[in-house]
């Protein structure tokens, strides 16, 4: 059974988020894990006035969590029940990111669902600059939905992309039924010898992987993504985050999967880390 992590806000569009994964693995055995975290909001308060607060001021936050995650649970477990799918929930005084870490560890996640919107948010920043031990799938508001779900994997392949995530990804959708295409961010004609053999070997592994043919198209400019995003809503894309540079480890500067993200907001996307 397939382990997912959504963290939810209860807003529509985390509920959106929820509906549409729960939609999009109906036919797979999947627990998923529906986190809430939580905090007391002292940024105004002394530490004196921390002192003197009652034991209702710290049960409140906490209670509410819960109330909003047993309507939830509600939901998607009563309401909308389906045989393959177990629901659990989480509460927690944490930060969103180390929340997560905490929770990835010990459940051992298998995928990590978020809500998308407009803008990249920066809980979205975090958590892919951040959590690179599992695949991350942000879900758009208006995300579709085909019968026959279209999983594109965009690369420059100016490096080898590793399968570890990809693997994980695809065993969830063992019963599903979908389509691999591979979308080179690069010009066929005048590739380099290099970056056609890292196109060769994913092309390889996915068929190996999955037995199925996998579609490979070519596009010389990154804006071209764009393009293909939008005439393939339905698709979801997923795009390779490098492994951090000295700078964005400290700091300095965002994953430049960020800017990806970006120009894709009404496309599911799946950041694959390397």
């Amino acid at each position: 059974m397939k382990k997912i992590l959504i963290p939810t806000d209860f807003s529509t569009n985390s509920y959106k988020a929820i509906d549409y994964i729960t939609e999009l693995f109906k036919n797979e055995a999947c627990a998923f894990y529906f986190l809430n975290v939580y905090n007391y909001g002292t940024g105004g308060l002394s530490a004196i006035e921390m002192l003197q607060a009652d034991d209702e001021w710290f049960e409140k936050p906490k209670e509410e969590s819960l109330q909003h995650l047993g309507d939830l649970l509600d939901e998607y477990a009563v309401n909308k029940n389906n045989e393959k799918h177990e629901y659990h929930v989480i509460s927690e005084s944490l930060s969103l990111v180390k929340a997560m870490e905490k929770h990835i560890e010990s459940i051992d996640v298998d995928l990590i669902v978020l809500k998308g919107n407009a803008k990249i948010s920066k809980n979205i920043e975090s958590i892919v600059g951040k959590i690179r031990t599992c695949p991350v799938l942000i879900v758009p508001p208006y995300a579709s939905m085909n019968k026959k779900i279209n999983l594109a994997i965009a690369s420059n392949f100016t490096e080898e992309v590793r399968t570890n995530e990809i693997d994980s990804f695809l065993e969830i959708f063992k019963n599903t039924n979908f389509i691999i295409t591979v979308l080179a961010l690069t010009n066929e004609k005048d590739m380099p010898d290099e970056t056609s053999r890292h196109i060769k070997l994913l092309c390889n592994h996915l068929e190996n992987q999955t037995d199925k043919t996998v579609a490979l198209e070519f596009t010389a400019k990154s804006d071209n993504l764009k393009t293909y995003a939008i005439s393939h809503l339905s698709s979801i894309m997923c795009v390779v985050d490098k492994k951090p540079d000295l700078l964005r480890k400290i700091g300095l500067c965002k994953s430049r999967v960020i800017s990806t993200l970006e120009k894709l907001h009404n496309n599911p996307v799946l950041t694959i880390h390397q």
